[in-house]
């Protein structure tokens, strides 16, 4: 039993809320990550983003995972925030160096770029990308406005990332700011995460699409079946998709994650979600509340 043509996952691994439930009880957070690849096929790479660990660290995380998971970092913050693309080759090559270790569990590496990054650096965005290695793929998530209003810049990004076969990072967080809940970590993600228009195009072969939301039953349900139908045109034209599902506190994610891969079913043949590792309700315990 395995997830096919798509690849599910979460943010993180390391979620103790999880421990009962998705892991066995007692599970430890050395043992996480093998828990959560028995059962997911891909999950976030987002420590990246603020520290880049040793090539060791990376070593272990490819170890306790199966040759068909994917970890799709993210790019450091000093990459892209601080230098903005420019003077920033040797922390990258350090980063790309590192994640190497991954081998063939690397998914595509997420560049996401700062709102400051807008249409007026497109040439240094497509110079950068001009010069990342073949042997790794890429996608990029730009947060300017500019870049989803469907003007002019919109349409030259799409080209520069189709022209080079490059994916554009989707984010979707409509669920999230539709939501009207008073508790507070709710209204800080709806602080801190963008709301931007949500782009209805693959711009490459393996689509990144980040669903942002709540973790209230039912919330998510016209969201899954709007995406299924588009994942399922993708796998259907050959591509290979990866999608990540959020929450504020990640707790509801692997409840969540169950959900979209039981829609997405209904439309195209996906695999079997292999069951819980829990050895104390299995399955069923997400599901409790």
């Amino acid at each position: 039993m395995a997830i096919a043509h798509v690849h599910l996952g979460g943010p993180v691994w390391s979620c103790p809320d999880w421990v009962g439930s998705l892991y066995p009880d007692g599970a430890r957070p050395p043992s996480f990550l093998a828990h959560y690849a028995r059962v997911f096929n891909a999950v976030e790479g987002n420590s990246t983003f603020y520290a880049v660990p040793p090539r060791a660290t990376f070593a272990r995380w490819r170890d306790a995972t199966p040759e068909d998971f994917r970890f799709c970092l993210k790019v450091p913050r000093t990459v892209t925030h601080d230098r903005l693309l420019v003077g920033a080759e040797r922390p990258f090559a350090d980063f790309l160096d590192a994640s190497a270790e991954l081998d063939t569990r690397l998914g595509p590496t997420m560049i996401q770029l700062p709102p400051a990054f807008g249409p007026s650096r497109l040439p240094t965005l497509a110079r950068w990308l001009d010069a990342l290695p073949s042997d790794r793929s890429f996608a990029v998530e730009p947060r300017h406005p500019g870049f989803f209003d469907g003007g002019a810049a919109h349409r030259d990004l799409d080209a520069v990332l189709r022209e080079r076969r490059i994916d554009r990072v989707i984010f979707d967080a409509t669920v999230l700011h539709a939501s009207r809940d008073p508790d507070p970590a709710i209204r800080a993600a709806q602080e801190r995460k963008p709301r931007l228009a949500v782009p209805a195009e693959a711009t490459g072969d393996r689509p990144v699409v980040r669903l942002v939301g709540v973790g209230h039953p039912g919330a998510f349900d016209a969201a899954f079946d709007r995406w299924a139908v588009r994942l399922a045109a993708w796998i259907a034209e050959g591509r290979a998709p990866l999608v990540f599902v959020h929450t504020a506190d990640d707790r509801d994610v692997p409840r969540l994650c169950v959900e979209l891969h039981g829609t997405l079913r209904r439309y195209v043949d996906v695999g079997t979600l292999p069951a819980w590792p829990s050895t104390r309700r299995g399955q069923i315990s997400l599901f409790d509340r």
